[in-house]
């Protein structure tokens, strides 16, 4: 007895979807992935910009406002695209007279872990030190 079979058999149907399940999954793992990373690529720049401007504004106001050891908050000041419960924080030190170190510190929470960004610079009493 000859006959003429057509279509696919049942275990053929079933290794097919699988296949095809986990390349939908793998996809979808890549692209949360991919989310994920471009998220943290974000924060970090809005991290480093808001670094950069608070550097810049302590270069721009009075030497004499910088008082080594103590501590200022620029908490207030960072961009709300920030994770919530983002901290500002800059430290002023003095490596030698007349200069003035300031640390400046952007830290974040993103996926479960604190991330921080620092800038440092030498600000002097006659101007700008790099």
């Amino acid at each position: 007895m000859i006959r003429n079979q057509r279509g696919f058999t049942l275990v053929e149907i079933v290794i097919t979807l699988l296949v095809i399940g986990m390349v939908i999954i793998g996809l979808s793992t890549l692209f949360i992935t991919l989310q994920r990373v471009q998220a943290q690529a974000t924060y970090t720049e809005i991290a480093n910009r808001a670094a950069q401007r608070e550097v810049e504004s302590l270069r721009n106001g009075s030497y004499n406002s910088l008082t080594p050891g103590v501590d200022i908050s620029f908490t207030d000041d960072l961009p709300d695209t920030l994770p919530s419960g983002a901290t500002g924080n800059v430290e002023v030190t003095e490596p030698t007279q007349g200069l003035r170190k300031v640390n400046v510190s952007v830290t974040y929470q993103y996926a479960g872990s604190s991330r921080t960004i620092t800038h440092s610079s030498l600000i002097g009493i006659l101007g700008i030190t790099q």
